[in-house]
């Protein structure tokens, strides 16, 4: 499987399910299962280098401020998340993190796991085993230095389109917003 033929099974998924996450994983697990076991496992690995693609601080940082404060395994999922929007949206993202904007109405969906296990259970499904895992987990830290959040001036020049977003959603947690016994701090 070459990456044209691993981006159209990501897109046709997400084509055929539109804006539901949760049915475009069902989809690709579906479509998964009909392949041979060494497609499977070549999706798997082309699925994580994409994920490793994601694996950068501007990224982290532009999903805190759209998703709030995380941890390292909901960074996986919401790298699958992006990945699970297709090779433009990814692209879009890895080169200007302010991008993930864009992928703000399904921001309820981001972290969750929709996507991690699907090339392992559709390998179990086609032989009746997992595959072995061997080889490279990727990276043990994001890629580039991370920004300072709480610096709010600095944020919104680096991020403008997430800042603005932000803005005009009150309810979303800014990180220069600390809240110490009931007052707001700036």
């Amino acid at each position: 499987m070459e990456s044209a033929a691993f981006w159209r099974l990501v897109e046709g998924a997400r084509a055929e399910a539109g804006s539901d996450t949760e049915r475009a994983a069902q989809v690709l697990l579906r479509r998964l299962c009909a392949l041979t076991p060494d497609e499977i496992e070549r999706f798997e690995e082309l699925w994580f280098h994409e994920q490793d693609e994601l694996y950068r601080w501007p990224i982290r940082d532009a999903a805190t401020l759209l998703l709030g404060a995380f941890g390292d395994d909901d960074f996986l999922a919401v790298q699958d998340w992006i990945v699970s929007h297709g090779r433009q949206i990814t692209r879009r993202v890895r080169d200007d993190p302010d991008c993930l904007v864009e992928l703000a109405p399904d921001r309820h969906n981001a972290r969750i796991d929709w996507f991690c296990g699907l090339p392992i259970e559709a390998h179990i499904a086609a032989t009746g085993a997992p595959f072995a895992m061997d080889g490279s987990c990727g990276p043990d830290t994001p890629a580039g230095i991370p920004a300072d959040l709480t610096d709010k001036a600095l944020t919104r020049h680096r991020f403008p389109r997430l800042t603005a977003y932000l803005d005009a959603n009150p309810w979303i947690e800014r990180p220069w917003q600390r809240h110490v016994v009931g007052r707001e701090i700036r």
